[in-house]
């Protein structure tokens, strides 16, 4: 009887050990399965989120001009120009939008270049033919004109003129007035502008790459004439260049400042012609 006792008791110790290991099975392969699903959903989602990228706006179309906003030319060396650039008369010529044959350099006051050869420019409203005269300045002298008057064929527009080879190059320290001259109806239109040549050793070193860059670097040395001449570099489909437009309004407001009661009307009308310019 004990046997058979210890044999049912075994029996029924081996069942309950082997329903305990499945019971622990069952849980265990729950957990597994558990764990299984939560990294299956881990590893399917988070490339979703991974392949979420920032949407990055496009830029907005940008205009063909150069920006000109930091172009100033406010030069603290204004030196009032001499009696000898005051300019001639224009009462015969015919003006079709308004605006005369006009320097576009310092008039008011005394320009500046670091060239020996400097670039000259002018506007005109008319195909006509221009006659350039150079000459150099001293103090209570009469001006003695160098090399001998050149014509030249102008157009609509801006006109330039870079210092011709068969004449002298000019002198650092000394000062300069340039003119042009058309002829209309038994009168003649005359146009003067007096610059000094500096040093260019006197200048800091030069940095700026950009076309606006070096402009402003003339500007800030008061270098009208390499100022004028790097902006026209810039071309806009005929038109002239923001930072080219601006240089002029700017030089339109310089001359301003430098009016006298006597030359009050002449100013005025040269500021207004130049700000027509600044906006063709």
């Amino acid at each position: 009887m004990t046997s058979v006792f210890f044999s049912k008791q075994s029996d029924n110790w081996v069942a309950y050990i082997m329903n305990y290991q499945s019971f622990s099975f069952l849980l265990l392969s729950r957990k597994f399965t558990s764990i299984f699903v939560g990294i299956s959903f881990i590893i399917n989602i988070f490339p979703a989120f991974a392949e979420v990228k920032p949407q990055v706006p496009k830029p907005a179309n940008r205009t063909t001009k150069a920006p000109s906003s930091g172009i100033v030319f406010k030069p603290r060396d204004r030196k009032p120009a001499s009696e000898n650039s005051r300019a001639g008369g224009s009462r015969g010529c015919a003006i079709s939008n308004g605006i005369p044959i006009t320097q576009l350099a310092p008039q008011a006051f005394i320009g500046k270049t670091a060239s020996t050869r400097p670039m000259f420019a002018w506007y005109m409203s008319s195909s006509q033919t221009v006659e350039f005269r150079l000459f150099e300045l001293k103090s209570g002298a009469t001006p003695k004109q160098i090399g001998e008057p050149k014509e030249i064929s102008g157009t609509v527009g801006i006109n330039k003129l870079k210092l011709p080879l068969d004449y002298p190059e000019l002198t650092v320290g000394k000062t300069y007035l340039w003119q042009i001259a058309i002829n209309c109806e038994n009168d003649v239109n005359v146009n003067r502008a007096e610059f000094t040549v500096i040093n260019p050793q006197s200048l800091p070193k030069k940095q700026s790459t950009s076309i606006e860059g070096r402009v402003n670097y003339y500007t800030e040395n008061e270098l009208w004439y390499e100022a004028f001449e790097e902006s026209l570099k810039v071309a806009n489909n005929g038109k002239l260049s923001s930072i080219a437009s601006k240089l002029i309004q700017e030089l339109a407001q310089s001359e301003i400042s430098m009016k006298s009661e006597a030359d009050i009307e002449n100013v005025k009308n040269r500021t207004e012609y130049l700000q027509k310019i600044s906006a063709i």
